[in-house]
């Protein structure tokens, strides 16, 4: 892969939940796009309740005044645009969406079990650049990464999701997948082994050089998406995220925002995980995608650099119902 890589916007096939052929798909490409998990109605309701969460931080944010979407009001994000702390994991749109049927129907079909556990993930916000030039997201070959160590985890441990709740164009960016890079997840040791050495097995994030080689013959895509549509990936599958790659015109609305949202088999946790997942429930902690081991996104190191964060105001402990408790592990 050259220095100045491209990355193709391009239509990708879009599967009903839990089809065999989305399965299929994922299997190949390591990536697939479940069409329509959340419909038109669905999809306001947790625009707004993602609204309802940033407004009642306490520090000043309107949905309807975009100088009050500054950093100055704006909850600390990474990589550009997720929110991963301050009770984000635990807000009411979060919540909802976790509790919409064709949501886990899409990880039962690919786990072949109803029986999962979810992450306590935050969101993904892009803000309108065109506004203010520092909203813009990182370019995606900046940070081609991986979110499995390949000697500590090695074969098919996790899969991750977005559940967009914006059309994804070539304005607007989104994910950026290299298709069928999961099948070269274990001649990575090889490549690095030096650099592998020094990254402790429990922790689940490579990133790789622009010209990697293993990389060298394949193109990287966004796939187009619908408002509702849940994209699901292989955490061996070499991703990130990126801006569009035409200027967008300028809006009074957000880019990007999408739901991110895991789970996995219950089987593939353990009683203290899981009595850890009970008490984030209580306290409000957020987590990575990962459900089998218990990480505090709270503690990133992004979140504990910033003095004032105590201003915020968390979202109250969620009231769950059958279904949403047994997503937490009771």
């Amino acid at each position: 892969m050259s220095k100045n890589v491209s990355i193709e916007f391009k239509e990708v096939p879009r599967f009903k939940a839990g089809s065999e052929e989305a399965l299929e798909y994922l299997d190949e490409e390591g990536f697939v796009v479940f069409a329509n998990v959340l419909d038109s109605i669905q999809t306001g309701k947790a625009l707004s309740l993602m609204w309802d969460y940033l407004e009642e931080l306490g520090t000043g944010i309107d949905r309807n005044d975009k100088d009050t979407w500054s950093d100055k009001y704006w909850p600390t994000a990474v990589h550009g645009g997720i929110l991963p702390s301050y009770g984000v994991g635990h807000s009411k749109m979060q919540w909802y969406v976790r509790d919409i049927d064709d949501v886990k129907t899409c990880f039962a079909s690919i786990w072949d079990t109803d029986d999962l556990l979810t992450s306590f993930d935050g969101i993904t916000i892009w803000r309108p650049w065109t506004y203010q030039e520092e909203w813009k997201t990182n370019l995606g070959s900046d940070w081609l990464h991986i979110d499995q160590h390949p000697i500590g985890r090695p074969g098919k441990h996790c899969f991750q999701g977005v559940l967009n709740l914006m059309e994804v164009t070539r304005y607007t960016g989104g994910n950026v997948m290299i298709p069928k890079s999961h099948k070269r997840f274990e001649l990575i040791p090889e490549h690095y082994e030096e650099r592998l050495s020094r990254i402790h097995p429990s922790i689940d994030h490579f990133r790789f050089p622009k010209d990697d080689p293993l990389l060298s013959d394949t193109q990287p895509i966004v796939a187009l998406m619908e408002p509702g549509d849940l994209m699901i990936w292989d955490s061996r599958t070499i991703h990130c995220s990126s801006h569009g790659i035409e200027r967008p015109p300028n809006s009074d609305d957000l880019l990007r925002v999408g739901s991110l949202i895991c789970m996995m088999p219950k089987s593939k946790s353990n009683t203290k995980v899981i009595e850890q997942r009970k008490e984030a429930v209580v306290n409000r902690t957020s987590t990575t995608n990962w459900s089998d081991r218990f990480i505090n996104a709270d503690e990133f190191p992004q979140i504990l650099a910033v003095e004032d964060r105590q201003k915020y105001q968390w979202p109250a402990v969620p009231e769950l119902n059958e279904k949403q408790r047994k997503l937490v592990g009771w």
